[in-house]
């Protein structure tokens, strides 16, 4: 397994992107720590928000979200098409801000974003005036393995830093290991308080279930490492995205694993104790805590898109979400199709609030 350090970006809407922290005020300048955190004084007495922060946070896979532009790595049906086109992109992109802006989470983590000029649009898109919206995402990063078609991208209206990326390197097994997503590691800045973030897009069932099921496993492996030392210093912690493997193929929480308080699934490591975290699709009797999931396979529910919670965090509130122009009338995502420029994702948003 290595680390690498990934495309490291911060991106302010309307302006160019630099490596870290870019800032806007009457000018541009580079500045170690943002300007932002001077806007709020210290007070002598911590308000009751400050001692008990409240952050919304949202989850989406976009369904393979790509521009006009052919690089070469896109998938067929993007690909130097005549049935794609930059005007389709266009309309396209505006209806993920329309998406953007309904879920209207402090967070907003997205799946399946093709490259860091898909992410700048987006926040140029959503700019129109932004300097003078308290409420707009001023910071955004993204990640992406080299030569691959989609990476993972966080918008915040929180500081983000310290980004890294986990990616596998496994040569143990007789099958060479198949191109896979990072796992996104970053730092929410919220106000005096802080949450660690990751975010996960792991390898499909494309190949078959069973014989891509070993990478997944690995995936979670990995990220089950990178938790240990948030967990044992009683940090907010948050994962999220789109894992598929829904969520009830995940290790229930039983007696003899190491337990941290209110989990209910574990996340397991390589020949070490596994993790153990909470999921919001559980109810205490064991039961789905909606009737719908997030993405919709031959009939029936699927809740492959997840949020786990570890460490010092509360659950306020958790919802897929289905409304126009995401779902139907029967709350089922309607996903999206080049030929006729219809749908946004073939995946639900999942939103959630914590204090932390």
């Amino acid at each position: 397994m290595k680390k690498n350090q990934m495309l490291i970006k911060v991106l302010v809407a309307g302006c160019m992107y630099i490596e870290l922290v870019l800032l806007c005020g009457c000018g541009l300048r580079f500045n170690p720590k943002p300007l932002f955190t001077n806007f709020h004084e210290k007070k002598e007495k911590k308000t009751e928000e400050e001692k008990n922060r409240v952050v919304s946070l949202a989850c989406w896979n976009a369904q393979t979200f790509f521009d006009a532009v052919t690089d070469g790595c896109e998938y067929t049906d993007f690909k130097n098409s005549s049935k794609w086109t930059k005007e389709k992109y266009i309309k396209r992109l505006n209806k993920l801000c329309e998406v953007m802006t309904l879920l209207n989470a402090d967070v907003v983590v997205l799946e399946e974003i093709e490259s860091e000029a898909v992410v700048q649009d987006i926040v140029n898109r959503l700019a129109d005036g932004a300097w003078s919206k308290k409420r707009g995402w001023q910071y955004a990063c993204f990640t992406k393995e080299q030569e691959s078609a989609i990476g993972c991208a966080v918008f915040s209206r929180y500081e983000l830093k310290n980004l890294s990326a986990h990616s596998l390197d496994i040569q143990i097994h007789k099958t060479k290991q198949p191109s896979s997503r990072p796992i996104m590691q970053l730092t929410v800045c919220a106000g005096e308080k802080e949450l660690e973030l990751f975010v996960n897009h792991w390898k499909s069932k494309s190949g078959g279930e069973e014989e891509t099921e070993i990478w997944r496993d690995w995936q979670e492996a990995v990220l089950a490492d990178k938790l240990i030392e948030y967990i044992a210093n009683e940090r907010s912690v948050v994962i999220c995205g789109d894992f598929n493997r829904s969520v009830e193929d995940f290790i229930p929480l039983e007696d003899g694993f190491i337990m941290n308080e209110n989990s209910n699934l574990v996340l397991r490591r390589v020949n070490n104790e596994p993790v153990s975290v909470y999921s919001p699709w559980f109810l205490e009797n064991g039961k789905f805590s909606t009737e719908i999931g997030s993405y919709y396979y031959e009939n029936s529910w699927e809740r492959i898109d997840n949020f786990f919670f570890c460490g010092k965090i509360e659950i306020n509130q958790f919802q897929p979400v289905a409304e126009s122009p995401l779902a139907d009338e029967d709350s089922i995502p309607q996903g999206y199709k080049v030929y006729t420029d219809s749908g946004c994702s073939d995946h639900l948003p999942l939103k959630c609030v914590v204090s932390i």
